[in-house]
């Protein structure tokens, strides 16, 4: 029955009010988080020293640093706001591109002074929102504007414990994530109108498309490039893999090289735009240390097999909630009962006329971005989803499809569906929900209470406190900042000296609480510590942290 106007309204805003619903829910929950976050990665710390960074961050030995100079380091100062030389000065330093951290410098620039999680939580909060908009209508167009598979999509993933921990970690990856999602948007768009311009038209239409083509795609596409590529290089890998297919799509459909000519020397003057904005990129990706640890890693064949299975197995346990075989099981059960009805003459092909080509662009896109990242990112534990963080949800896109559209073709007209349909509801709820209430959110920190707590009552009662540090290793002392600029100033020295303190304060505490980096000699480094305060006369290890231990000293 062939919709009436009025009917197609209708559907259109049940379809946006069921959207606004999953995404306020989505960003509920994702706020949600953002307030139980407690504590900060050491990489997140960095964040903020790096787009605020003024005379820079080092300690001497057996000086003392106040509460103001240290605390300094991590705000915009008043005066110094909206500096993004300094911003991309720092950065070439370091192993990154600067448009997030000129990002967060400019929210930063705003509050001058503050030091809160919220800077770098708000900025990413406001792209996940983006984010998820783009995964539906990635969903929808894909789908070949199927309303049902975007809205299951974006449901599902929305509420996983990877999207959640993508939002709370204040790093670039919420944004890598939406210019991936732009890319692939832009991309399956061209596909799908110029598949649909070749049914209609035949051959007749591509000198139009080329009229038009370098406005509606290449152009904001060269855009997207320009700020994908200076703010994480892998979006690089994203855009070579699904670059790759769609020129082969461009070839298979025009018989000629000038599409896939003018679409390469785009991406290449928007790469090159990139390197003249920001010279450090290729000593960053091929020299610095982390590029030739990444091409290490590439290029050894022995750590394939390795790699592969740890990045699936968080693949697995943070999106899929350990599930991951069921949905490849539901996908081969499916096409072998497709497969057999079809050859039994039981099953008539359905959709007949419709394009495969977006899926097979995207999967080989996601396919090859996934085992690349997975052979140069860092082993970091659950952390490591970070760098598979802009696929996660395109993956879902993927799997989610192949069960739609195999099962549209194997069960066309059962009414019972709905109930299946819900059941699969329930389930993907059920699996998030599993996920976020047992603990699989990262980079929440929770313990970083009691610690700062605990900091907190020390300043309070007037307790100096000593960092005993490894000289070139002193930006480990980033990962305990919020617990630090509880005191009003903090003493610092090298762990591997030898001999008591001449510090008056410190000689004469009757308690102290002591950061001991790890690796140092604990016992010498105790005795050293009772040797040179002669009131002090018990320790106690108070907790552990990422790199030290925090000891309590006391008469």
């Amino acid at each position: 029955m062939k919709e009436t106007g009025l009917t197609n309204q209708k559907n259109k805003r049940r379809y946006l009010v069921c959207f606004l619903v999953i995404w306020a829910v989505q960003m509920a929950a994702a706020f949600y988080f953002c307030t139980q976050k407690a504590g900060f990665h050491e990489d997140e710390y960095y964040t903020y020293y790096s787009t605020a960074r003024t005379a820079g961050f080092y300690v001497e030995d057996g000086k003392w640093m106040d509460k103001e100079t240290y605390r300094n380091e991590f705000v915009v100062l008043p005066g110094q706001q909206f500096q993004y030389g300094l911003v991309r000065q720092v950065q070439s330093w370091d192993v990154h591109p600067p448009v997030y951290y000129w990002i967060f410098h400019t929210v930063a620039s705003f509050v001058p002074g503050v030091f809160s999680k919220w800077i770098g939580l708000g900025i990413n909060l406001f792209i996940h929102g983006f984010n998820l908009i783009f995964l539906t209508y990635l969903s929808y167009i894909a789908g070949g504007k199927n309303k049902k598979l975007a809205l299951a999509v974006t449901m599902f993933y929305g509420l996983t414990p990877a999207a959640i921990s993508g939002v709370v970690f204040i790093r670039m990856y919420e944004l890598l994530t939406l210019f991936v999602l732009l890319c692939a948007i832009l991309h399956t768009r061209a596909v799908c109108g110029l598949q649909k311009e070749k049914q209609e038209d035949g051959n007749a239409a591509i000198s139009k498309v080329d009229r038009l083509s370098f406005v509606k795609f290449l152009l904001p596409l060269m855009m997207v490039t320009y700020l994908g590529f200076l703010t994480q290089y892998y979006y690089v890998i994203f855009l070579f893999y699904i670059g790759a297919g769609f020129c082969i799509y461009l070839l298979w459909r025009d018989k000629n090289l000038w599409n896939c000519l003018r679409y390469a020397v785009s991406q290449l003057a928007a790469l090159l735009l990139a390197y003249l904005t920001y010279p450090s990129c290729l000593g960053q990706m091929f020299r610095g240390q982390r590029g030739a640890q990444a091409t290490e890693n590439f290029l050894d064949l022995s750590n394939t097999t390795m790699r592969f299975r740890f990045f699936l197995a968080l693949l697995d346990e943070y999106v899929f909630g350990k599930l991951l075989a069921g949905f490849l099981l539901v996908i081969i059960v499916l096409f072998l009962f497709m497969y057999f009805r079809r050859s039994a003459g039981q099953l008539a092909m359905q959709g007949k006329g419709v394009s495969w080509w977006p899926w097979g662009i995207l999967c080989f896109a996601v396919a090859g971005y996934f085992l690349t990242v997975s052979k140069t990112a860092l082993l970091l534990g659950d952390t490591s989803n970070r760098y598979q963080l802009p696929v996660y949800g395109m993956i879902v896109l993927l799997l989610f499809g192949a069960i739609y559209s195999m099962w549209e073709q194997c069960m066309p007209q059962k009414s019972w569906s709905v109930y299946l349909a819900a059941a699969a509801l329930v389930l993907c709820l059920v699996i998030d929900g599993t996920g976020l209430m047992t603990g699989k959110v990262v980079f929440l920190y929770p313990e970083d209470r009691e610690q700062v707590a605990f900091a907190a009552s020390q300043a309070q009662a007037g307790t100096p406190v000593m960092y005993l540090y490894h000289e070139g290793a002193d930006w480990c002392i980033w990962d305990t900042a919020n617990e630090l600029m509880e005191y009003e100033a903090v003493y610092f020295a090298k762990a591997g000296s030898e001999g008591p303190f001449t510090d008056k304060t410190i000689a004469e505490a009757s308690s102290l609480v002591v950061y001991l980096a790890d690796g140092a000699d604990v016992q010498a480094q105790i005795d050293r510590i009772f040797e040179s305060c002669e009131k002090l006369a018990e320790c106690e290890l108070q907790y552990e942290e990422k790199y030290c231990d925090v000891y309590y000293f006391h008469e």
